[in-house]
């Protein structure tokens, strides 16, 4: 196959792949899925406290993990990001949340409940017995009202949970039978009859929204270990917007800056380096839209920061192409030989480069924690990018163009002397 038909197919290959990117793309508003910082919402950071009773261990995260995931979605969070941070952190994010403290109530809650004989009883405290039986015997939570409206919070317990619930209130009848959540008495009832039918009632002086909390966390049962609120944040849905647009426009004016130094250095090079910017632009964004659909990925304000590292890093390989074109043309060489020969030297030094930012930016991927992860992980697309659109649209397009007499003229080089 001829040199130039390998061009030719080689920048339809690129245009196809743009299509594509631009499926992926529209509509703009939705296609890419925006962080914390840029759409609002609350970041909690949660570190796990180990004790002799619940060490932290990898089974315990996990189970933690599904645990918070699962009162999350309760909770009706879209987009929400659970990620494990180190060895004993969690880091909740949950975009454009209306209402923050509630979700710190519902998230960090340790829903340990406990069911305790009360041993005595007076106007300073309860002392209580030990425990009897915890909430890992509960199937079911829901809310309903008693015979006064005030809101109340039944329990059904498994098959296993009924039996010994049946088999405590048996032997306690007379007797105070304590419900205990996180180490506060909810309720001590005094049990009249055996309960059996596997179901109980938590009453207290609660709201309906506290009473749907107590549900929520008791549905999804007790966290296997101490999650303590080492950090959290709220960001604004206002100032989210205002990053948004801050970084789109430093993002845009860098771009067309980019664009104008290299047509005013390059003259009719830069108009193909325009050209390849705007490549790598399109292929760039599709490939933030695959990925936040993909794999959940959102942008954060340090992902747009490696975005727009990228767009020079971008110029800069045009820059190294164009600087070894004119090298070879200068010693009097065709111009189809000066854009093959030129492109060859040029890639050497574009791949050291780049492997050694690359190398930096995956260490820094791994390493990192929270939203400096977004930024080398834009980074290291920007480059794999950039790689791509040189060798399969800014060499082709060189290569093809040189055919043209109009390419010979040093006006369009922006060199002095032209080989012949």
């Amino acid at each position: 196959m001829r040199s130039s038909t390998k061009n030719i197919f080689s920048i339809l290959f690129v245009v196809i792949l743009i299509g594509a990117s631009v499926y992926f793309i529209y509509p703009p508003a939705k296609s890419t899925r925006l962080g914390l910082d840029l759409k609002g919402g609350l970041s909690v950071l949660l570190t796990a406290k180990g004790t002799k009773e619940a060490p932290v261990t990898e089974d315990s995260m996990e189970q933690a993990m599904i645990i918070i995931r699962e009162r999350v979605d309760k909770i009706g969070v879209a987009e929400p990001q659970i990620q494990r941070q180190g060895t004993n952190n969690i880091l909740v994010q949950l975009p454009g949340i209306k209402d923050p403290q509630k979700a710190l109530s519902i998230i960090g809650k340790t829903a340990l409940l406990e069911f305790k004989p009360v041993i005595s009883a007076t106007e300073d405290k309860i002392e209580l017995g030990e425990t009897l039986m915890t909430g890992k015997a509960l199937s079911d939570a829901s809310v309903s009202f008693d015979q006064m409206n005030k809101p109340k919070v039944d329990m059904k317990f498994t098959t296993e949970g009924a039996k010994q619930f049946e088999d405590i209130t048996g032997k306690m009848i007379g007797q105070k039978l304590a419900i205990v959540l996180d180490g506060k008495v909810m309720s001590a009832p005094t049990v009249q009859t055996k309960i059996s039918g596997g179901s109980a009632e938590i009453t207290g002086s609660f709201t309906v929204e506290e009473a749907k909390n107590l549900a929520l966390v008791l549905q999804t049962g007790a966290l296997p270990i101490n999650l303590e609120i080492s950090e959290n944040r709220t960001v604004g849905p206002t100032l989210g917007r205002d990053s948004l647009k801050a970084g789109l426009i430093a993002g845009t004016v860098g771009l067309i800056l980019v664009a104008l130094y290299m047509v005013f250095y390059y003259r009719g090079l830069g108009l193909i380096t325009t050209m390849a910017l705007i490549v790598f632009g399109t292929l760039f964004w599709g490939l933030i839209a695959i990925f936040g659909k993909a794999y959940l990925w959102t942008l954060t304000l340090p992902g747009i920061a490696g975005i727009i590292l990228s767009i020079g890093m971008a110029a800069d390989s045009s820059i190294v192409i164009f600087e070894r074109f004119k090298e070879e043309v200068r010693a009097g060489k065709t111009m189809r030989m000066s854009a093959d020969t030129g492109f060859k030297y040029a890639i050497k030094t574009m791949l050291d480069a780049d492997f050694v930012t690359l190398a930096a930016v995956v260490f820094l991927y791994f390493l990192a924690v929270g939203p400096v992860r977004g930024f080398a992980l834009t980074l290291i697309m920007g480059i794999c990018v950039d790689l791509f659109t040189a060798f399969f649209f800014t060499r082709p397009m060189l290569a093809y163009i040189a055919q043209f007499k109009f390419f010979n003229k040093p006006l369009f080089l922006g060199v002095k002397e032209a080989g012949r």
